[in-house]
């Protein structure tokens, strides 16, 4: 058990943080923000899945320990508008966790150098 007591200081500096989740709706962020819930992190889970987002909050937990807001992170404006929101709610954003993807209109080999949807995510994400 000498593995195990070093996790929990780990996870203990979850406690009372803010962490602003993006892409929360997908299976590999639903677990992240199941994992700081339990810790007792505030978790705002940004996404464009509507749905899927607000179910996991209700099923998560309070609406002040755990929030949903629409966002489509290829437009900037709802990228500010989730971190305002999050700030707005909690005081801060001390995790930002970035894991929403995009899926290319076409095979990722055959991108050009003219791609607008390519050229604006990396632009959102430098």
């Amino acid at each position: 058990m000498k593995g195990a007591s070093l996790v929990t200081p780990v996870f203990k500096r979850l406690e009372g943080k803010v962490a602003l989740i993006t892409g929360g709706a997908s299976e590999i962020v639903e677990n992240t923000a199941r994992l700081y819930t339990q810790y007792d992190a505030n978790v705002v889970i940004a996404d464009n899945q509507d749905v899927l987002g607000q179910l996991l909050c209700k099923e998560l937990g309070q609406d002040e320990t755990i929030s949903y807001i629409h966002c489509d992170v290829t437009k900037e404006n709802e990228v500010k508008d989730a971190v305002n929101f999050t700030k707005s709610k909690y005081g801060t954003v001390d995790i930002m966790f970035s894991n929403a993807g995009i899926i290319a209109k076409s095979d990722s080999h055959r991108l050009s150098s003219d791609n607008t949807d390519f050229k604006n995510n990396v632009q959102l994400n430098k």
